[in-house]
């Protein structure tokens, strides 16, 4: 079971990396540049691919197990499925928004700006709470009542970025992250 929760962890880090991404992109709009509007694309079309179609629904069926294993020390959980959904709702307007700007419609930079730091907040938000209370809560309960991990197909789905190799449409994106990292460091 600790190979679940590790493998949500590392989906995490990966996610962290993309929304750094994200943020020096945005940076780069808000000073009046002009962001890789295909790399924004490809980041929302990331967390619209993997998070949202399977990484969330990975944690909703752990937390499913968790509930049956312990009402009451995993009630707190109840709310994660809404919190993916609503993160969910989030990509989704994000997407809209940047295909707007990108058809040249009438966005103003301050909204575009306002949108995505939300966007980053939210998501940064929601897996600082999963790897602060769901995920410590997911190891002690499955190792003290000896759960087994769900079976779910979703679980068989690796990072398409980030744990396989990558995925061709992911292949600037990757480059991207690399590069920046790479200036982290130098």
């Amino acid at each position: 079971m600790a190979n679940v929760v590790e493998r949500i962890r590392k989906e995490h880090a990966g996610m962290q990396r993309l929304l750094r991404i994200l943020e020096r992109q945005i940076d780069a709009f808000e000073d009046a540049g002009k962001p890789d509007y295909d790399l924004l694309r490809e980041v929302l079309f990331y967390f619209t691919d993997f998070p949202d179609k399977c990484h969330h629904p990975k944690e909703d069926l752990l937390a499913e197990k968790l509930l049956e294993a312990d009402p009451d020390r995993a009630a707190p959980l109840r709310g994660l499925e809404a919190q993916h959904e609503e993160l969910a709702q989030l990509t989704k307007r994000m997407a809209t928004m940047l295909d707007n700007v990108m058809m040249d419609a009438e966005v103003s930079r301050d909204r575009v700006v306002q949108a995505t730091r939300e966007f980053i907040d939210s998501q940064l938000h929601h897996m600082e709470m999963e790897e602060r209370h769901f995920l410590p809560l997911a190891e002690g309960l499955l190792s003290e009542n000896a759960i087994d991990p769900p079976q779910e197909e979703i679980f068989a789905r690796q990072d398409p970025l980030f744990e396989t190799q990558t995925e061709q449409r992911y292949a600037k994106l990757i480059e991207e992250i690399l590069a920046w990292e790479r200036d982290l460091q130098g």
